[in-house]
């Protein structure tokens, strides 16, 4: 594949970006690369053009495998003490954090057994520049606030930052 990775010019083309993104994940978690381009609702060719520096081949004809990781900059929402913030978070290993992150916090927010030691875990962590935040205290202060919802982790092109 190639490395053009091209910048989304408009929302339609973020989308797919972000639908090429969610592929690579899947394939990342084990699935072939043309199972998760079915799930995610994406064509290869749209894989190829904005994440073909992210596959490789061991031989023509061999299965398409992925990089083990990337420094793709990403637009995505991170909680900040003043709610709901779309910061440019780079590389995978930062949009993984932040996912695990937002599972955590979900899970306190549903009151579940061992969600504080979970959210203790990113004590002292920062996604995209900003220290996550973990002090259940903030936590229920912005709960009550309502900014802690936002429904998507990606961010669309035209909100936010």
């Amino acid at each position: 594949m190639t490395r053009r990775n091209p910048k989304p010019r408009n929302e339609r083309e973020a989308e797919a970006r972000n639908r090429a993104l969610h592929a690579l994940a899947r394939v990342r978690r084990g699935e072939s690369l043309s199972q998760a381009a079915q799930a995610e609702h994406v064509k290869l060719a749209t894989i190829k053009k904005y994440l073909g520096g992210q596959f490789h081949q061991d031989a023509p004809g061999k299965r398409w495998k992925p990089t083990q990781s990337d420094r793709l900059s990403v637009r995505m929402n991170v909680l900040t003490p003043l709610g709901s913030t779309t910061v440019l978070v780079r590389g995978s290993r930062e949009r993984i954090r932040l996912g695990r992150y937002n599972i955590a916090l979900a899970k306190w927010r549903r009151s579940e057994p061992g969600a504080e030691a979970e959210l203790a875990k990113f004590t002292g962590k920062r996604v995209g520049g900003h220290l996550l935040i973990t002090d259940t205290k903030l936590l229920a202060t912005l709960e009550d606030a309502d900014v802690i919802d936002f429904p998507e982790l990606y961010s669309s092109l035209t909100g936010g930052a």
